[in-house]
């Protein structure tokens, strides 16, 4: 799938992976960015998944594992009480740099064994 969206990318230091959150509503994100904390995140963000890619923010982005989410944004640390998703969100919506692209978002398969969805219209073709 690829959409033409506005996308918050941030890089925790140089060296590390590139995560990035797609914005439905710019206006609702431009408003909550400068400083109307009180707007909802979900009045701007469809989804609540982090995507990262690992070729940069030009590659297939896939939502990264839960295991991913506390390693790369809160670490061993333990005086964070607040580990969630929305809590790494919003670090990335506060320190991240705002782009309009093109991206391409990976449909994840939850369960293989199920198949891929693909569905065959062309009927029975013989013995």
């Amino acid at each position: 799938m690829t959409a033409d969206t506005l996308a918050v990318i941030w890089r925790p230091h140089e060296h590390a992976d590139e995560y990035v959150v797609l914005i439905d509503d710019e206006a609702e994100y431009k408003a909550w960015k400068s400083g109307s904390k009180d707007i909802a995140l979900a009045r701007f963000i469809g989804n609540f998944n982090i995507y990262s890619s690992g070729t940069g923010h030009t590659g297939i982005l896939k939502p990264i594992s839960k295991q991913e989410l506390e390693t790369a944004f809160f670490g061993d640390d333990k005086k964070i009480k607040d580990k969630s998703v929305e809590a790494a969100i919003t670090l990335i919506l506060d320190n991240g740099k705002a782009q309009q692209t093109k991206f391409q978002v990976e449909g994840a398969v939850k369960n293989a064994t199920r198949g891929h969805g693909d569905v065959n219209t062309g009927g029975y073709t013989g013995r």
